[in-house]
């Protein structure tokens, strides 16, 4: 019989199941859907006067993101960690050197085979 012991990659990436197996992130969540999603809902359907149908895909609209919010981990990361990362990447500069800023490098003749270095 072999022990065996599981060995997380990264400690910080566990979140504790706080109640009913959901986490504090995910009950804030639930918490928010049950806020917004119902509210609206009730308003849209005895307020408005809307049929329960229509008010089921009018209210999906909002409560996508808080789900998202709640239980989507895009590469193991928390969503807002990712989307940081992702609007850096499309906003920020996509060529890195190691040497710092590119620089235009021309000779005023035609290359050598002695040729000195900068």
């Amino acid at each position: 019989m072999a022990l065996q012991m599981p060995v997380y990659r990264e400690i910080s990436a566990i979140e504790s199941k706080v109640f009913m197996g959901h986490s504090w992130r995910q009950l804030c969540a639930i918490v928010l859907l049950t806020v917004v999603c119902g509210g609206l809902y009730f308003m849209l359907w005895v307020v408005v006067g809307l049929p329960d149908n229509l008010c089921m895909y009018i209210v999906f609209v909002p409560g996508v993101p808080i789900a998202a919010w709640g239980w989507w981990r895009p590469k193991g990361l928390l969503p807002e960690k990712y989307l940081g990362y992702v609007v850096r990447h499309y906003l920020g500069n996509n060529l890195y050197l190691l040497g710092g800023r590119a620089q235009d490098y021309r000779t005023s003749a035609r290359p050598s085979i002695k040729e000195r270095t900068r």
